[in-house]
């Protein structure tokens, strides 16, 4: 993952998202149109823990993966979009970017000891520099466990596809020039995570994400983040005046309760969606749902940061 450089030009025509129980591959016909299959996946594909996707069975999922290579007409490369839950993303701040990459890595795995619990020689990093901010110079940071992602990319070369991007929901679906003109918070849910990112002057300023509990609350824990890291924007950030907000949610009923709840917080307007054409069948589309399908189309249209 790039901030500056996430995909090169033309966009990848074929995206892939993976989740716990099912895969969808979205593919950009050479028409510009969008055609989209999915498939479920059989229990035991997938292992996560306290810092994401652990471990990959490819046997288990090979299978259903072959089947939907099909539907992508013959293309060989592809970014593939995890929950973002699988990964952890992280702003660090520093006092300088040292010169070498190699010497990046290094402080950065040092900071990542005070974070995650797990070893950072066994993580794969994906560290941008940003502007500095204050006499600082954060970092946007992606770390997957270096397995899990080795795994993901041999099971796709196992069906002949060559695995060319590797990122989460989240940054999938942050607009191109996002938060250039006004600021823009995002907030991104899915089953049992939370990821909340302002960007102003199209830079990320706040990074939070929130592991959910799988009974319990949920809802509650996602509105009350959501106004606190509001609260926290606007008197200790200092950002003034209308934010932009653009939504994924997977649950239904909590995505009209937080519409409904920014509707009636001053100053916040929802972010103008983006222009993607419809993807077929829809048979597929309705099954699956706009929110699944929408990380890998903004993908493959060229709409991903």
């Amino acid at each position: 993952m790039n901030w500056e450089r996430l995909i090169t030009s033309p966009p990848p025509n074929t995206g892939w998202t993976l989740g716990a129980t099912d895969a969808i591959v979205v593919h950009r016909t050479k028409g510009g149109e969008l055609h989209c299959a999915a498939e479920e996946l059989p229990d035991g594909g997938f292992e996560v823990g306290p810092v994401g996707l652990q471990a990959m069975d490819s046997e288990v999922v090979v299978p259903a993966f072959a089947r939907l290579k099909g539907a992508a007409e013959g293309a060989q490369t592809a970014a593939v979009i995890v929950p973002t839950g699988w990964l952890r993303s992280f702003l660090i701040e520093i006092d300088r970017v040292p010169r070498k990459e190699s010497e990046l890595h290094e402080l950065v795995r040092w900071r990542l000891k005070k974070l995650l619990p797990v070893a950072p020689t066994d993580l794969r990093l994906s560290v941008v520099p940003l502007p500095e901010t204050g006499g600082k110079r954060p970092l946007l940071v992606m770390a997957g466990v270096e397995r899990a992602m080795a795994a993901i990319e041999a099971t796709f070369s196992s069906i002949g596809i060559e695995v060319g991007l590797i990122t989460t929901r989240l940054f999938a679906i942050v607009p191109r020039n996002a938060g250039a003109n006004r600021p823009i918070l995002v907030i991104q849910h899915e089953e049992s995570f939370l990821s909340l990112l302002l960007l102003s002057e199209g830079v990320p300023r706040i990074l939070r994400t929130k592991p959910l509990a799988a009974d319990g609350d949920s809802r509650g824990t996602v509105l009350r983040e959501t106004g606190l890291t509001l609260g926290f924007i606007r008197d200790k950030l200092g950002v003034e005046g209308p934010i932009e907000v653009k939504l994924s949610c997977e649950d239904p009923d909590l995505d009209a309760q937080l519409r409904d709840w920014l509707a009636a917080q001053e100053g916040l307007a929802p972010a103008p969606d983006g222009v993607v054409p419809p993807c077929g069948p829809t048979t597929v589309a309705s099954r699956v749902g706009p929110v699944r399908i929408a990380p890998a189309a903004a993908v493959v249209m060229g709409e991903l940061r």
